[in-house]
């Protein structure tokens, strides 16, 4: 894995196939290791960095208790582009790294070609719309917080988990699993955290002016597919894609179906920029 220092702070990210760069963001709780089947898929075409960001995976946690933010997750996968390209790059993210996404996409917009956003937790939307599945949005990452406050960490991730995946996920799981999960408490309470801070507006998302593919799977949580049509909605040029019988988690369970996704995410924005009279390498 290659390293970077971000602000004092221990980053990694890793990097494999041959072609343009193509930047994979993780979901919470997760780190860049969830892109290897799909980042396989494309690696005959493509040179993926897939950043474990703040807090996850080998990455190490920013030193602020309750300080971590998008912003500063938008940062880190900014100073990895300038190091590894510096020129724009295409962003793929996913749940919490579609949030961050979004994020880098009004932060540095000079650094990003396109995005394509896997349901991007942005549950601040439904407050902004004001849709009464706001609470539901953001109840998960409340008891996640509280639990793992009240010493009881393992209702959170219950919580978290079955809410995801359906019931019984995380009864299911072996020891180990659920051992790997519970070690991370401390810096996915943090995560929960800076979803909660990140106060995204449709306004806001209005203002991407890149391409932009909003994807949710069939099979998602309905406050997942408001937030996804949300997105949509707010970004007039987006377009949507519906995973046939796919969760929230899809990069997981459909990885070959989410990599011919980014294949057609790419190809319309490389004919959108020729429509616009720019060149497919700018």
């Amino acid at each position: 894995m290659a390293e970077i220092s971000f602000r004092g702070v221990r980053a990694f990210y890793s990097t494999w196939g041959q072609g343009p760069p193509l930047i994979l963001l993780h979901a919470g709780g997760s780190s860049g290791a969830q892109w290897t089947k799909t980042g396989d898929a494309l690696a005959d075409t493509h040179r993926l960095i897939a950043p474990d960001l703040i807090s996850f995976g080998a990455s190490e946690p920013w030193p602020e208790v309750g300080g971590l933010t998008h912003e500063l997750q938008a940062d880190l996968v900014a100073d990895i582009i300038e190091t590894e390209s510096g020129v724009p790059l295409d962003i793929v993210g996913h749940s919490y790294g579609g949030s961050t996404a979004m994020r880098l996409a009004l932060r540095r917009p000079e650094l990003v070609r396109s995005l394509m956003l896997i349901e991007p937790n942005v549950s601040w939307l439904l407050k902004d719309a004001n849709d009464p599945l706001y609470e539901d949005g953001t109840s998960i990452a409340n008891t996640f917080i509280a639990s793992v406050q009240a010493g009881r960490p393992e209702v959170g991730w219950k919580n978290f988990i079955d809410g995801r995946n359906g019931a019984g996920t995380w009864a299911h799981m072996s020891d180990a699993s659920r051992g790997r999960f519970l070690a991370q408490s401390e810096r996915v309470r943090e995560a929960f955290i800076s979803n909660l801070n990140h106060h995204i507006n449709r306004a806001e998302c209005g203002r991407i002016g890149v391409p932009v593919t909003v994807a949710c799977g069939a099979l998602t949580t309905p406050t997942d597919i408001r937030i996804s049509e949300l997105v949509r909605d707010a970004i007039s040029h987006a377009h949507y894609e519906i995973i046939p019988q796919a969760g929230h988690m899809s990069p997981f369970t459909h990885p070959l179906e989410i990599a011919r996704l980014v294949r057609e995410h790419l190809a319309r924005a490389s004919a959108s920029r020729i429509r616009r009279g720019h060149s497919t390498t700018d």
